[in-house]
């Protein structure tokens, strides 16, 4: 049984594990385990695996959208040579624009591919930011590469152990980073308003709000930065090569198969139940890919004891969330910023939205109290203009997700409410950058809202597209929380692989490799892999 729906009279038995959750983060440590000769079944309530990594045709027939994930640095870490995804149909394009944030005034800044040509860019806003961006790039998306991949790819480290393995110039200067917001972190370093706005709208973009604590994310973003892909035909074929795997090493994949318990006796896990009553058993372990406070109240909190699990149903989603319009096109948008820039129509993301810091600040204030910003702000992308597969022979996909609330007005169902009115607004400040975005163009348009997220992965509590707040006390080995830091749980065999992990969301699959790392660990095998190192820098 390699491909299928769970029919109502089956009973399910004999597998070495069971992992919950059909997401990129449960198909990774799935298909690694696979590899390992164990026999794992993979449980997803939607009926396509894929979570995050999911392309639908929403707006009309043959116009392909990624419904949450775009961009990605999936390539730029071990999973896909290890598990030869692009024997399964993943490719990426990489852009040579990688981003444009665009200003009222016409002006836009740009990165791309090549420092330099970034560096000319900065340059028509500040010399100084210019070198600087070669100085910052050098040190960290070069020299610490396989450094900032070592802290994704591998357990977390005490920050005293931490300490103790980064040492010299570059180490120090790596740590001075975590205590800082990421406002401060990127005001530091650069002191054009457009440049600043450039980089702090990332970070926002990735979900990590402006508080003490995450000024680490910034060494992180410089090391990743210039190295976006767009997945060839979608989002969704990570999903499908990850599947591939799975199942040509004898794994089995159920969808439409909702997990409502995860069986313990003993103090083990043994299984899981479905839905519909049937049973799963796992003689060896259970992964759940879905968030933690999910995976505490699946296995019974009296399994974690009363403490562990107010600790964890305490664990903080994110304060923003996403609304998305999504358009059919009969032409790629066409920025009037291109006049001061023209690889702006050639960038693959292009933020719009806000000017200055003061702006973003605002913006987010708006948020934190259940408003839509006065100017909406954010990211967006036409991945047809990479991939022509995106859409009919002539047309374009383009879509824009500025931040937003989950609570619109006080109450998420408002956005089923004001859906077309929200769809009106965001299209007509879109077209306030990109003018030919008009009747004639646009043949279609849907908005994908913060509730449209939750309903779609569960574990995207409150529309929060990382699965989780990123703040100190949700970073590093305290994600979730401490006690269960290093992807296992006080009950034997049940383990975490997914988003609410560490390193968190994104489409790395780091969650989902070092999730895998843990069991075949604690299992006494031999990794057919070769794991990447925890991190140490000595110069």
């Amino acid at each position: 049984m390699n491909d299928s729906q769970i029919a109502p009279e089956e009973n399910v038995t004999g597998f070495d594990g069971v992992i919950i959750g059909g997401g990129h983060n449960g198909l990774t440590c799935a298909a690694y385990l696979a590899r390992t000769g164990l026999s794992v079944a993979v449980v997803e309530r939607n009926d396509e695996v894929g979570g995050g990594c999911a392309t639908q045709e929403l707006t009309l027939p043959g116009f392909r959208h990624n419904t949450h994930s775009n961009y990605h640095f999936l390539q730029e870490g071990p999973v896909p040579a290890d598990l030869e995804l692009q024997r399964y149909g993943l490719r990426y394009v990489h852009p040579q624009v990688q981003h444009s944030t665009i200003f009222r005034d016409g002006r836009a800044v740009t990165v791309h591919t090549d420092p330099a040509r970034t560096a000319e860019s900065f340059a028509r806003f500040s010399r100084a930011d210019a070198d600087r961006w070669l100085e910052l790039y050098g040190r960290y998306a070069e020299a610490a590469r396989d450094l900032m991949n070592g802290f994704l790819y591998s357990r977390p480290l005490p920050p005293p152990v931490l300490a103790e393995r980064l040492q010299g110039d570059l180490g120090r200067d790596l740590l001075s980073y975590i205590p800082l917001s990421i406002y401060e972190a990127v005001d530091r370093n650069f002191e054009s308003e457009q440049v600043r706005v450039l980089f702090k709208s990332f970070l926002h973009a990735i979900s990590i709000e402006n508080v003490p604590g995450t000024g680490g994310f910034l060494p992180r973003l410089l090391s990743r930065i210039a190295r976006l892909g767009v997945p060839v035909g979608g989002a969704a074929n990570v999903a499908n090569a990850l599947r591939g795997v799975i199942e040509e090493h004898g794994g089995t994949v159920i969808t439409g198969a909702h997990v409502q318990r995860i069986l313990v006796g003993d103090g083990r896990a043994t299984g899981v139940e479905l839905a519909t009553g049937e049973v799963i058993g796992a003689r060896r372990f259970v992964v759940s890919a879905v968030d933690a406070p999910q995976t505490v109240r699946l296995a019974g909190p009296e399994n974690f004891g009363a403490e562990l699990a107010a600790k964890v149903e305490g664990y903080r989603w994110a304060g923003h969330s996403l609304v998305t319009l999504h358009l059919a096109l009969r032409e790629a948008p066409r920025y009037t910023a291109a006049e001061f820039e023209p690889d702006v129509n050639r960038a693959f993301l292009v933020v719009l939205g806000a000017d200055d810091s003061e702006q973003l600040s605002r913006t987010f204030d708006q948020i934190h109290r259940g408003r839509l910003p006065e100017r909406l702000a954010g990211n967006g992308a036409c991945p047809s203009l990479f991939d022509p597969s995106y859409a009919p022979a002539g047309g374009h996909v383009a879509f824009w997700w500025p931040w937003a609330p989950y609570d619109l007005g006080g109450d998420p169902e408002n956005w089923d409410r004001w859906r077309e009115e929200v769809g009106d607004r965001l299209l007509g400040e879109w077209s306030e950058y990109a003018p030919n975005l008009t009747e004639d163009t646009v043949l279609g348009k849907r908005v994908f809202s913060p509730l449209d997220i939750e309903r779609h992965c569960i574990n995207m509590v409150r529309g929060s597209h990382h699965v989780g707040a990123y703040e100190p006390s949700q970073l590093g080995g305290n994600r979730p929380v401490p006690e269960l830091g290093q992807y296992r749980t006080p009950i034997t065999g049940l383990y975490l692989c997914g988003a609410s992990s560490h390193p968190g969301g994104s489409v790395s699959a780091a969650p989902g490799y070092n999730g895998a790392n843990a069991i075949v660990e604690d299992l006494g095998l031999t990794s057919w892999w070769t794991p990447v190192p925890a991190p140490r820098w000595s110069e």
